[in-house]
């Protein structure tokens, strides 16, 4: 169903919330002798309404037989020994006796908690016929009814409910549309919706609850129209704007509903929710500048609005600001440790790219959840890297390996420990014993082309690019590779290799534009065509977007070309830095005979 977003829920509907949730609060082992009240609501929820103590004039002048007394022990027995539907049925029984509402509201509890749904109906009409103002018998009645999609009859039950609560009314029509799930008769909920807020046509809180129930069976013009009837009762009203934005998603353009929110967002320039709304339709729509631009703004006004560190930062990371994301996201995991567990999986993307492998091994330790499993395969190379390697083999061997796919993976993994270790024929041994396995397999194939290569064989390495270009011929991943292949491995008179190489960074650049490690080859390219200063120009640019040893290396060679060899020197003492052990730099370093 189309739901609006949730705002601060009313205590009706709190109420009747809990009442849906009482077969899970009903205690079948544990439940006292005495009747308890049926809505009666956890320490930290939302307080019952008062005033729903059972008058004397409507108790029964009814004697606690011993015949009596004896069934009150049956039923509770029943319960004790974990018999539900005994107990269920003998407090049933007891309601048929005394009448008594007391009576009537614990058979109802033992009903609801033993699933007892039918019973719990019947017993809970006996309450309402005995206490005819109660407002919990109402509650209890109606979460029934609408649990049991018997819309129809729940009418008469909540118009008690909102004559009894009249300052609840707005509030309530806001959120009525959390009443219902997915099995919901929408077009009954339609119906009582209507019938509940006719009366009230001069109530924008009453308009939006149409609007909802219109919108849920497909009726988007008379949905927008009930809106504009909100936003004409209460101007600029911020749920109506949001509501119209969600349902814009159904018939317009991003770029529409960004046109949308901020024309509304001008008018509410301190409604924090526009904003964030605002900043997603911005993120959906790729415009990540823009929507960095709005969380920035949520920040001057909220430093520690939860959303919008953890909206910023994400986005920040996307756009490769790594101190920005790293800052955010460190922010919101300080101040939210128990919602933000994901967040840890992208903080240690962030200290592994810094090459800080002790930090990513502590993040990607502490990740739960459905990220889990992603950190645990981005560990296995970070304690490989760490020098770790029974770690990470150990680690390893804890893996989902239930399909082809996931132990396609694990070989993966298992090359790239072996690669960290620099035991390369170990790590190429497993990628060949995986492709007897998964003969064909693209992945295993270009795996593999690397490991060929850090052997020395490069003519094997280049065969088995082309070979994986061959099964995925628009993948940009191989496009660049072969294409750094062919410009590293020619020399000037190379001229046909050259053009190759050009040829694929060029297709691979058109699809990711932005990408640094595309740039980095380019500007090799460039280098390896004696164009220097083009080649500076496009390792700049691949440098300040990631600053890596490798692309830092390239640059801080062509530097040393044009002769500014003190620039060149602090990018190969930064390379070596942040990878001491780097093999690339090694070889520069040595060849032009730098320090």
């Amino acid at each position: 169903m189309t739901k609006p977003p949730v705002v601060r829920i009313s205590r009706l509907l709190s109420a009747l919330l809990l009442a849906f949730g009482l077969s899970a609060c009903a205690s079948l082992s544990s439940a006292p002798t005495a009747p308890s009240h049926a809505s009666e609501p956890a320490a930290d929820a939302t307080p019952e309404p008062d005033g729903d103590e059972i008058p004397a004039d409507k108790l029964p002048n009814q004697p606690l037989t011993s015949e009596l007394l004896m069934r009150f022990l049956v039923g509770d027995i029943a319960l004790q020994r974990n018999q539900p539907q005994l107990a269920a049925q003998t407090w049933h029984d007891l309601v048929l006796k005394t009448n008594d509402p007391r009576v009537a509201r614990r058979a109802t509890e033992v009903a609801i908690g033993s699933g007892q749904l039918a019973i719990a109906r019947d017993d809970a009409q006996r309450w309402i016929d005995a206490v005819p103002d109660s407002i919990a018998a109402r509650q209890v009645m109606l979460s029934l009814l609408i649990r049991a999609n018997r819309l129809d009859e729940a009418k008469p039950h909540m118009q008690a409910l909102l004559a009894a609560q009249p300052q609840e009314i707005a509030p309530f029509f806001l959120q009525m549309h959390m009443l219902w799930d997915k099995n919901t008769d929408r077009e009954a909920a339609l119906r009582l919706t209507e019938e509940l807020t006719t009366p009230y046509p001069q109530l924008a809180e009453a308009r939006f609850a149409r609007a909802v129930a219109l919108a849920n069976v497909g009726r988007l013009d008379d949905s927008l129209k009930e809106l504009d009837e909100a936003n004409r009762l209460k101007p600029d009203w911020e749920p109506a704007i949001l509501y119209r934005a969600q349902l814009m998603g159904k018939s317009s353009t991003p770029q529409a509903r960004i046109d949308y929110l901020q024309s509304a967002e001008r008018r509410v320039p301190k409604s924090m929710a526009l904003r964030s709304v605002l900043a997603r339709e911005y993120v959906e729509a790729s415009q990540f500048a823009a929507a960095l631009k709005v969380y920035d703004q949520m920040l001057v006004l909220q430093p520690n609005n939860l959303e919008a560190l953890m909206g910023s930062g994400l986005v920040a990371l996307q756009m490769r600001d790594l101190d920005t994301a790293e800052q955010r996201l460190s922010r919101a995991t300080e101040l939210a440790p128990q919602q933000t567990g994901n967040l840890r999986y992208y903080l240690g993307q962030i200290a592994e790219e810094r090459y800080r492998f002790p930090e990513a091994r502590d993040w990607y330790q502490g990740v739960d959840g459905e990220f889990k499993p992603a950190a645990d395969k981005r560990l296995v190379r970070v304690l490989a890297r760490l020098g770790d390697t029974d770690g990470a083999l150990a680690l390893l061997k804890t893996l989902p390996a239930e399909t082809d796919e996931a132990r396609v993976a694990n070989l993966q993994l298992t090359a790239s420990v072996w690669r960290e270790a620099r035991q390369y024929r170990k790590g190429y041994d497993v990628l060949g014993e995986g492709l007897k396995r998964y003969p064909g397999n693209a992945d295993l194939i270009y795996d593999r082309s690397l490991f060929a290569d850090l052997l020395g064989d490069y003519a094997e390495s280049e065969a088995e690019l082309r070979r994986y270009l061959a099964l995925e011929p628009d993948s940009v991943m191989g496009q660049n590779a072969l294409g750094y292949t062919l410009a590293n491995r020619s020399t000037l008179a190379d001229t046909a290799r050259l053009a190759e190489s050009e040829k694929l960074l060029n297709a691979a650049i058109v699809k990711e534009p932005d990408n640094p490690t595309i740039l980095d080859s380019l500007g090799w390219l460039r280098f390896r065509q004696g164009k220097p200063a083009e080649a500076r120009a496009l390792l700049e640019k691949a440098y300040a977007k990631m600053p890596d040893p490798e692309i830092g290396t390239h640059l801080g060679e062509v530097l040393w070309q044009l002769g500014d060899k003190r620039a060149a020197q602090k990018l190969f003492d930064a390379a070596r830095l942040l990878d001491p052990q780097s093999e690339i730099l090694r070889e520069a370093v040595q060849r032009l005979g730098a320090q």
